[in-house]
This record gives structure tokens, C-alpha cells and sequence, in this order.
């Protein structure tokens, strides 16, 4: 059932924190639609803000670290969370704590960017006035997960589908592996928070280590897995090269006094491949993908699964 969009205008106008969207196809994304806490946190009313870019709300202050964050993020078409120094329409600063969210259609295509807003206190004014960082770093900072140096799950899924519209014109082969720690809830009830990260840490580096091609990708996709994208290889060389992997992890030897399949830390795999046609969406490839690593684990894990 579609969403009613005059009921949806009463849910963001009620919502407490402010609201704003913007249209990434126009010229220098102008402001579409505001809510009444944006108002309210501005000072500035609807009529003010529509069709213009947001950067009005920095006055002169142009050279924020979270400027240039946020810039990185639209630049890339990723998510973004920052604190930036705003002004209200009489002149007073406040500092205001943004969340950016692309929007995409259908076909995956970035339409718009939202941004939900509140004003916050002393402790992020003081980290809003940290050092401006390089593009570079702020790049960086939306693209890698801060745990293991792999790309994040929004920003590999962008890569994918520029990926994929390529693949779609090249009749490129495409495949995906999704990498799982086996029994990991029970190695973090063991080891604690800290000793799982320290692990889930060293396996991605494992896998990720071996994606070194350009065009391969590597990115975390959940709190125990990994999801890797390679081109050209069809499935029984990456079933081949994901069970070298499986075997390079077990290496380790991490201790895992809870696991039923080994003394030590293991991993499942699934693989999905193909070549991607007119009407294939890269999700499709995705479920595969993911629905093989489920089969691994319904067979006893600490093995691969090859969809195709």
C-alpha cells in the first residue's frame, strides 16, 4: 500500500527534530521541503529556505571541519552524521547535529538528500572545533568502517550499483561473497565486546587481504560479516578461492571454546554470480549471495555454498 504523502507531511511536521530535503538532481540541491522544527530551529520560515542551498545557515563560517564532511558524503552520495555551527535568521549561532541520508528510486539512483536536525550543547561544540580535516580524511571518514578499515555496507552498496550498470553494458561477470563468523554471538559471550572486535578485526583483514585486485571491493556488512565483490570470476574459481580463504582464517588459530565445528574460530561462505541483464537489480545478486551463506550454515558451517 502506498504511503498517503499528505499523512506523511503530518508525520514530519509533528516530528520533534527538524527535517529537510533536498533535490540532488537540481542545481546546487535546493531545498524542497522543510519541517515546522526547522522553523522553529532556524528562525527562518518555509517560504525562506524553499528552493535554495542550505549553505545560507553557515553565514561566513565556510571552513568547518563538518563542512567538509558533509560536502565528502554528498560528493560520494553517502550517509553522513556531523555537528556544525549554523546561524539563526537573527544572527545568533547555534550548533546544529546533522544526519544526511541519500534517497534513491527504483533504479537506484540518488533523487534526493535528507537531513534531520537538533541543536546540541558543549560537548560537540567543542568537537566542532577540532582541527579542518583534509577531503581526503573526510572521504575516508564516510567510506571505512572505523573498526576494520573496510568500506561501509551504504557506501560498497553505491560502488555495486556503478558496478553493475557497468557490467549490465559489458556483459560483465560479476560475483559476490558473503563471509560469516560461525558461533560468533557465542565467541562475544566468552571474549566480551572488546576480545570480538580484536577477532572480527583479524579475519577481515584476512579476507580483505586477499581482494587485492582494483577492482575488487571489501566492505562490512553486519557485526560478524563481510561481503566482497569481484569481476570476471565465475563461480567454481570462486568457490576455489573462497575455501583457500576459509582455510587462511582457520590459520589463525583463534581459541573458540564454544563453537561445535572447531577448536578455533571458523567462517562460512556463500557465493552468487552472474552476469547481470537488462532487468537484474544488483539486490537480486545480493539475496543470492546472502541465501548461500544461509545454506552454509544450515549444512554445519565452516564451508562454502555456491548458489549458482
Amino acid at each position: 500500500m502506498n504511503a498517503d504523502p499528505n499523512l506523511l507531511r503530518v508525520l514530519f511536521d509533528a516530528a520533534p527534530d527538524g527535517v529537510m530535503v533536498c533535490d540532488a538532481l537540481g542545481a546546487d540541491f535546493p531545498i524542497l521541503y522543510v519541517n515546522r522544527a526547522m522553523e522553529q530551529l532556524t528562525g527562518y520560515v518555509r517560504t525562506d529556505m524553499h528552493g535554495r542551498n542550505p549553505r545560507f545557515l553557515y553565514g561566513s563560517d565556510r571552513e568547518q571541519e563538518g563542512l567538509v564532511r558533509l560536502r565528502a558524503a554528498l560528493t560520494a552520495g553517502v550517509a553522513c552524521h556531523v555537528v556544525v555551527r549554523n546561524f539563526r535568521r537573527d544572527g545568533m549561532l547555534f550548533f546544529n547535529d546533522v544526519t544526511l541520508t541519500p534517497l534513491r528510486d527504483d533504479q537506484g539512483r540518488i533523487t534526493h538528500f535528507a537531513s534531520f536536525h537538533r541543536e546540541v550543547g558543549t560537548q560537540a561544540r567543542n568537537e566542532s572545533k577540532d582541527a579542518n580535516l583534509s577531503t581526503q580524511t573526510m572521504l575516508a571518514y564516510v567510506r571505512d568502517d572505523k573498526l576494520t578499515g573496510l568500506l561501509r555496507r551504504s557506501y560498497f552498496e553505491d560502488l555495486l550499483q556503478r558496478d553493475w550498470g557497468l557490467a549490465q553494458r559489458e556483459s560483465r561477470r560479476l560475483t559476490l561473497v558473503a563471509f560469516d563468523l560461525d558461533y560468533f554471538a557465542q565467541y562475544r559471550e566468552v571474549f566480551g565486546a572488546q576480545g570480538a572486535d580484536q577477532c572480527f578485526r583479524r579475519i577481515a583483514r584476512v579476507i580483505s587481504g586477499c581482494f587485492r585486485r582494483s577492482t575488487d571491493l571489501c566492505a562490512r556488512m553486519d557485526e560478524d560479516q563481510v561481503l566482497a565483490l569481484t569481476v570476471g570470476v565465475d563461480g567454481t574459481g570462486a568457490t576455489q578461492f573462497a575455501e583457500m580463504i576459509l582455510t587462511r582464517v582457520r590459520d589463525l588459530a583463534i581459541h573458540h571454546p564454544r563453537s561445535s565445528v572447531s577448536r578455533y574460530v571458523t567462517v562460512s561462505a556463500g557465493i552468487a554470480s552472474a552476469v547481470p541483464g537488462p532487468n537484474d537489480t544488483k539486490d537480486t545478486l545480493i539475496g543470492a549471495a546472502l541465501a548461500a551463506l544461509k545454506r552454509a550454515k544450515e549444512l554445519g558451517r565452516n564451508r562454502v555454498v555456491n548458489a549458482n
